[in-house]
């Protein structure tokens, strides 16, 4: 079975892990609002936004993925680098939301 792994590294949600299942998802939405995909706590995750970002799945490539920023406050980065527009993540890549 295909599947997403999220591995919290800090914030609220630190050291959890969190599976979604590809058949089941197109995309994963990052935020504070209870509608997201992945939510954050409202009070101890500020640096989140409401709809903060997504992952969806590479429409070029069937293994890859897209991460997009949805005009955070707080911008979106991958591996210490601030993203704008769509941009390929792989498996092991550090996404983080904000700067602390």
């Amino acid at each position: 079975m295909e599947r997403m792994i999220i591995k919290h590294l800090s914030g609220s949600k630190a050291n959890q892990v969190e599976e979604f299942a590809l058949k089941h998802h197109n995309e994963l939405v990052f935020g504070r609002e209870t509608t997201s995909t992945v939510q954050y706590d409202p009070e101890r995750d500020d640096l989140v936004g409401r709809r903060h970002a997504k992952i969806q799945k590479d429409p070029n490539d069937p293994n890859g993925f897209l991460i997009s920023d949805l005009q955070s406050r707080n911008g979106t980065f991958i591996n210490n680098n601030k993203i704008t527009g769509q941009t390929k993540i792989v498996p092991g890549d550090v996404v983080q939301f904000g700067l602390d």
